[in-house]
């Protein structure tokens, strides 16, 4: 009995707990049309969609236990190819809203770097006086081993034969300094019961290993160190992908995807490259990141008809392996597409 009420406490402890209660909600893709790509904009449709998820799944963004929230962004590709920073400034705003205050909310990405390069962190010549911060938002970056911890880890053996030329060349060094290390990637801890929830921000992009970096890619292979071991071995990415991503601990707290496709990559990615990219001015929201990468990659298709370029699988294997272990839904024509008004699709 006690086991079972630590576990029962464990699961009351977390946003969606370790059930099939985010079920009901694969396969509904919320769309809003952005008039243009303002803060203020911004600001108005998050809104709309934020209080559209909260009345369709019965859920809260509000603080709970914890008093804290995460958004992951991505930063990875540079400036030019970055959640935009318009957008976290509504979903921030949301948040205030709902009872948050500044410092109960915190962006986290993977590079420090690229997260500077964005706008996310300060310049170097600033960081004396305003420090890791986004406003008065704290920024934690994987790659300073703040957020890492011992617990936390994704282990997987990156075999020397299913690796590229290239990864071959850059994992060696580290495989070679310790062998152990190397075949292990650490998860942000702050998301493993120190928030009442986060949120996952992506941006479109191609990427060689897995075909898209999108949802998935970004809550999983941008979310974690030692990821580019996977980033260059295209054998073994999209098993890491849907692995992590299935991880209890770590989707227990992940409350939905907001996605805009102010600017998406459709070929040459995730280096930014402006000659690639395409532009749409709506922005996303789904429970489920298996239906938005699965429609994400029907429109990163379509821009590379329009431009001659071979199409992609419509189904990648990242999200075959996500369907088999539940994490969603990835045939797009079954995409149920909710109106701004809960409960209504088309």
């Amino acid at each position: 009995m006690t086991l079972l009420t630590l576990v029962a406490n464990a699961e009351d402890d977390t946003f969606w707990g370790f059930e099939d209660a985010r079920r009901p909600y694969q396969g509904m893709l919320w769309k809003r049309e952005l008039p243009d790509f303002s803060e203020k904009a911004y600001s108005v449709e998050v809104e709309h969609l934020l209080s559209s998820f909260e009345k369709t799944t019965g859920k809260k963004l509000a603080p709970a236990r914890h008093g804290k929230v995460a958004l992951k962004v991505y930063t990875n590709s540079g400036a030019g190819l970055c959640t935009p920073k318009a957008m976290v400034d509504g979903v921030i705003a949301s948040l205030l809203r709902r009872g948050f205050s500044e410092d109960e909310i915190c962006i986290i990405d993977a590079r420090e770097d690229h997260l500077r390069e964005a706008g996310y962190l300060p310049p170097l010549s600033r960081v004396g006086e305003e420090g890791s911060y986004y406003g008065n938002i704290r920024v934690y970056a994987m790659s300073t081993g703040e957020l890492t911890s011992p617990t936390w880890f994704y282990e997987s053996p990156l075999p020397r034969e299913y690796t590229s030329p290239l990864g071959r060349e850059i994992l060696m060094p580290s495989i070679e300094l310790d062998p152990v290390e190397a075949r292990k990637s650490y998860l942000p801890k702050i998301l493993f019961g120190d928030v009442d929830f986060w949120i996952n921000l992506p941006v479109a992009s191609h990427h060689p290993a897995t075909g898209l970096s999108g949802a998935l890619v970004n809550a999983t292979l941008w979310n974690i160190t030692n990821g580019i071991r996977f980033l260059n071995s295209p054998a073994n990415a999209p098993v890491a992908v849907a692995e992590i991503a299935a991880i209890p601990e770590l989707s227990a707290g992940w409350a939905l995807n907001l996605v805009s496709l102010e600017n998406y990559q459709y070929i040459a990615g995730p280096a930014f490259n402006a000659n690639y990219t395409d532009s749409l001015p709506e922005i996303w929201m789904s429970v489920d990141p298996v239906v938005m990468d699965a429609n994400l990659m029907t429109h990163l298709n379509e821009s590379r008809d329009r431009k001659g370029f071979r199409q992609l699988p419509e189904i990648p294997e990242f999200i075959l392996y996500a369907m088999q272990l539940g994490l969603g839904m990835g045939v797009p024509s079954e995409t149920r597409v909710m109106e701004a008004s809960p409960g209504e699709s088309r």
